[in-house]
């Protein structure tokens, strides 16, 4: 990820090979001033995507995940993701050694961003540090990851192609409200075949996976500002208060309350609680 100067990606490729080389990782940072996104990228070392303010969304090919300041986005070497950030967001880029963290898995995973983990790496980037003292503190830092054993994979993609096109067509145009049959016919299939595969592919219910998409898709408008009634409309909901009930369901929280800092860990809602919405398009 090109940070600060924009660069090609060898050069940037090489010029992280050379900070980490004799030590165990190195991060870079960037400050959004609006909404921005970065386009696919896949990089020759393990990425660690974090911020200390603000919301980030990681998408690789098989998920999505949209994460405030307490979780951070694991992204092993080779693996294909693209970044979009919210307005005010401080974004860092942690790149590992090869070798240094192969306690994490080689696919790309949510890892809760403990606040001693994030003391460590901002100790490593912005002090000046003898180079065994650094040693220990990047090692210590790196020992500390973990998977998040709740880890709020935002969206799971479907891998048939039919079911994948209405996935992205519904993440281009979250507010397209249109019923399960259109879209059962845009990928041309039977209805009931369409929300089976639904369910079989992603584990949820089409209508569940389109109010998570939606709800999604808001964390990046409302971390930059944008009030609850706007992101509302913006998303195609008639009123604030369902938009709010999906969220809440979704997310475990209120809009107001996710960002205010009330809430510590967004936990991932129970099937029973999805279920309730299932009829509410």
């Amino acid at each position: 990820m090109s940070v600060n100067v924009p660069v090609a990606g060898a050069v940037a490729r090489d010029r992280v090979r050379d900070r980490i080389r004799g030590f165990l990782l190195t991060t870079e940072r960037h400050t959004t001033q609006s909404m921005r996104s970065w386009t696919s990228e896949r990089h020759a070392r393990d990425e660690l995507i974090w911020s200390t303010a603000g919301v980030i969304r990681v998408r690789t090919d098989d998920a999505i995940w949209t994460v405030p300041a307490h979780r951070s986005v694991w992204v092993p070497e080779g693996v294909s993701h693209t970044i979009e950030a919210a307005a005010d967001t401080i974004l860092h880029a942690t790149f590992v050694a090869r070798g240094a963290a192969v306690h994490l898995p080689r696919e790309a995973v949510v890892v809760e961003m403990l606040p001693t983990i994030r003391e460590l790496l901002l100790l490593n980037a912005e002090c000046p540090l003898d180079p065994e003292t650094r040693m220990r503190v990047q090692g210590l830092a790196l020992e500390l990851l973990r998977p998040a054993p709740s880890a709020q994979v935002d969206l799971q993609m479907p891998e048939s192609p039919r079911l994948r096109l209405v996935a992205e067509r519904i993440l281009d145009a979250p507010h397209d409200f249109r019923a399960t049959e259109h879209w059962a016919e845009r990928a041309g299939l039977p209805a009931r075949e369409f929300v089976r595969g639904f369910v079989a592919e992603t584990g949820l219910s089409f209508t569940q996976w389109r109010i998570r998409a939606r709800v999604r898709a808001s964390l990046l408008l409302l971390g930059s500002g944008t009030p609850v009634v706007a992101v509302a409309k913006r998303l195609g909901y008639a009123n604030a208060s369902t938009f709010i009930d999906h969220f809440r369901v979704a997310v475990g929280t209120t809009p107001a309350a996710y960002f205010s800092g009330r809430c510590a860990v967004a936990a991932l809602p129970t099937a029973s609680d999805e279920n309730r919405h299932d009829r509410t398009e």
